[in-house]
């Protein structure tokens, strides 16, 4: 392979930064569809470069994700992956049909013998395995420490150490490369101590099925925390950023809640006739400050507008149906447990994914549409390249899409995300559900603005709510 482009891209598949990972899975997936044998060889040699599982994953990922398939033979990939798992292999069994000869005894087991750490490296497992990677990780192995009579996290740490002491992997540093050395910034990166820890939680499961003390399918199915990428999210695109969304910080110092009046009258006007916006997310930044808008439809009870500018949300509901797809049935339940509304509500819902995909979860966790659970409907969630749909009944009853608000890979410490996203609904459905229910509605408006004088300052935040 010579072109240095798809080097390159091939590289910023362990980028540190979660989204260019993800241009890069999908730049790579579009050169393999346009049937590349550069970009497909190129894959095939990458992931057999590939020492670590969770590395390995990122290659199958690629694959998987953007369903690839028909493009890969199956013994080309399989003789590549020189760090076999029980994911790699159920992403395997998910892309060939033909898929044979995975034999649990193929996955690497650590030797049982406690590898040598100086002090201050091997203190980085308790250190950073509940941050260097999602704290869930922690949690399954501990549960499954309760339900079995084997030691899942100290086998863990004992992985994780024999990973160090073989492919050592320094302690996570302050991202100056990417925050200009600016300390109030944050971000969401994947850190060398994450590959390790992923690697060694695999090989872990491994270990315990091998010995017996988990069936082959418990570890399967605990092993799928570790997707990189989700089918069809993975082909999610961010819109173009609309010009009605920048150059907010200077009207915000005038009169914010005349421009958030604004805000949510162009989420108006670009909607469709027969729809009509439920939640707006709005973000503007600059190098020192930040302002963001989240206005979101609530209903309640007469006159629940005159009290606190506050309403609970429906918790988070998954897709499940389709394990590592966003799609599937949502709100099964809704009807059979029919809501009552005695306090101040909002009408939309986060919905996420049953195997998030690590490169996904700041955009997943940020998804909102009209909830099932307040609309008393089952309904399916679909997922293309522009947006995000709540189907029911053959009908779309909401949509979600989103785009970046100037995105770099890190913000401002005040602010969670640069996520932006406009949430829409079906206008009958919503002027029906209200009619019927006798409910008053109202906008839940909340206003948070971060400023600083300079870079060397944390910013001082100021956020206040109100109903419109």
């Amino acid at each position: 392979m010579k072109d240095p482009a798809l080097l390159m891209l091939l590289e910023r598949l362990l980028w540190p930064v979660p989204r260019v990972r993800w241009e890069a899975a999908r730049s790579l997936a579009g050169l393999i569809r346009e049937e590349n044998g550069e970009a497909i060889s190129g894959l095939l040699g990458w992931l057999k470069g590939r020492r670590l599982e969770s590395e390995a994953l990122l290659a199958l990922g690629v694959i998987d994700a953007f369903d690839l398939g028909r493009h890969f033979e199956f013994e080309d990939v399989a003789s590549a992956i020189k760090a076999p798992s029980h994911l790699s292999d159920l992403i395997l069994k998910s892309n060939f049909p033909t898929a044979r000869g995975l034999s649990r005894f193929r996955y690497k087991i650590s030797p049982a013998e406690d590898a040598f750490l100086p002090n201050a490296v091997g203190v980085l497992f308790d250190r950073y395995r509940n941050t260097g990677i999602p704290p869930i990780f922690s949690h399954f192995l501990r549960r499954l420490d309760r339900e079995t009579n084997f030691s899942f996290t100290d086998r863990w740490r004992h992985d994780w150490r024999r990973l160090q002491a073989t492919h050592r992997r320094p302690a996570p540093q302050f991202p100056g490369f990417f925050a200009a050395s600016d300390r109030f910034r944050r971000g969401h990166f994947q850190c060398g101590q994450g590959e390790l820890l992923i690697s060694a939680y695999l090989r872990t499961l491994a270990y315990a099925s091998i010995r017996g003390y988990i069936p082959h399918a418990v570890a399967e199915d605990n092993a799928r925390l570790a997707f990189a990428l989700n089918r069809r999210l993975a082909d999610l695109e961010p819109i173009e950023r609309p010009d009605w969304t920048r150059n907010l910080l200077p009207c915000t110092k005038m009169d914010a809640r005349k421009l958030a009046l604004a805000l949510w009258a162009h989420a108006d006007n670009t909607s469709e006739p027969d729809e009509a916006p439920i939640a707006l997310r709005v973000v503007d930044t600059d190098a020192n400050d930040f302002v963001e808008f989240d206005i979101t439809l609530a209903i309640g009870p007469a006159g629940f507008s005159t009290g606190p500018a506050q309403a609970q949300s429906p918790n988070l509901v998954v897709a499940s149906e389709h394990p590592g797809e966003m799609a599937g049935m949502v709100g099964e339940d809704a009807i059979i447990s029919p809501i009552s509304v005695t306090s101040p509500r909002t009408m939309i819902q986060g919905v996420a994914p049953y195997d998030l995909g690590y490169i996904h979860t700041e955009t997943a966790l940020n998804i909102r549409l009209a909830s099932p659970e307040v609309f008393q409907t089952s309904a399916s969630v679909e997922c293309d390249r522009s947006e995000i749909r709540l189907e029911s009944k053959e009908s779309v009853l909401s949509r979600w899409y989103h785009w970046y608000a100037d995105w770099e890979p890190t913000t401002s410490l005040g602010l969670d995300t640069a996520i932006c996203s406009l949430t829409i609904v079906d206008k009958g459905a919503l002027e029906g559900f209200l009619a019927s229910r006798g409910l008053e509605h109202a906008r839940l408006v909340k206003i948070r603005r971060g400023e600083r004088s300079d870079t060397f300052r944390e910013p001082a935040v100021d956020s206040h709510s109100y109903w419109a």
